[in-house]
């Protein structure tokens, strides 16, 4: 009998892990701030952003912590990224508009600065992906293996009064970033927010190129109207065989924990098996980025 009860140890820890929810997950969707761009407010669901950034960081490490989360890719509004203690950053690079100096984009990618060139939030600039002002990085980011991820899908409401005068909704239309897919067919490309209210057409690219990917972000959580999007998203995802190419991602912006809430979102869904969550939780997001599972353990 003992030897019996130590075969199945294994078998039930795992499930306790599950149930626990801690199994591995990289979050391909996250923020940073510096002390000039931080802010506070109130999210859709009533629960104010942490006082100050010190703070917001701490609890947002600890979310990431306590859910277990192995890698998190993190593009910094406003500067630079900052490294943590615990090696669970990817640092990305967030930017409006195309930048303006290929001699430093390089000199970033090369020192370890830059390994996934986003959110690029183009929309929220006047642009599209596909503006020529764009596109000798993608060059430079396809020559240097490094991911590509652009916001697609709509911003917040009244965001073109507030902030940015040049938003527009169509331009968060993934079909608007087929000429860049065109063009650089190994490209490593996801499509942040899979699409937002154009999520028929982020899956229809997704049918049409092989190597394009998508994650999930702030549809996952923020309201009813995106919450809709995303559940119609994934049923036709897993409909058309695309569930290998969909990742996990939080987009917490200012509030951590959104990170558990989107877990728990995403983990809901009962017509996605156990398997399927698996993939979009962790296994995609081992593939896209090329990373080696057993560094992660």
């Amino acid at each position: 009998m003992k030897n019996i009860l130590l075969l199945l140890l294994p078998f039930f820890v795992f499930n306790i892990q599950a149930q626990d929810g801690i199994k591995p997950i990289i979050d391909m969707h996250l923020h940073d701030y510096t002390e000039q761009t931080y802010y506070t407010a109130p999210s859709p669901d009533g629960n104010m952003s942490p006082n100050d950034l010190k703070t917001y960081r701490k609890l947002t490490m600890e979310m990431l912590i306590k859910y277990n989360v192995k890698k998190a890719v993190v593009s910094t509004i406003g500067g630079s990224n900052t490294l943590d203690e615990n090696g669970i950053l990817i640092p990305g690079y967030y930017i409006n508009q195309p930048p303006a100096d290929t001699t430093k984009f390089i000199q970033q990618i090369k020192s370890g600065e830059i390994k996934v060139f986003g959110e690029i939030g183009a929309i929220y600039g006047g642009y599209t992906l596909s503006h020529p002002d764009f596109d000798v990085y993608m060059g430079i980011c396809e020559r240097y293996d490094i991911p590509v991820a652009v916001h697609t899908g709509g911003g917040p409401p009244d965001i073109t009064y507030q902030c940015c005068p040049k938003f527009r909704l169509r331009n968060g239309d993934p079909y608007t970033i087929e000429d860049v897919i065109a063009k650089y067919p190994k490209l490593k490309i996801y499509m942040m927010h899979a699409g937002g209210v154009y999520y028929e057409h982020a899956i229809r690219l997704m049918m049409q190129y092989s190597h394009v990917y998508a994650d999930l972000g702030v549809v996952l959580w923020i309201n009813d109207m995106t919450m809709d999007f995303c559940e119609q998203f994934l049923r036709k995802a897993k409909r058309y065989g695309l569930i290998d190419r969909v990742m996990y991602g939080s987009d917490q912006m200012v509030w951590p924990h959104a990170i558990e809430k989107s877990i728990k979102q995403l983990d809901s869904y009962k017509f996605l098996t156990e398997e399927d969550k698996r993939k979009i939780f962790y296994y995609n997001a081992i593939k896209f980025l090329g990373l080696n599972e057993k560094d992660l353990n």
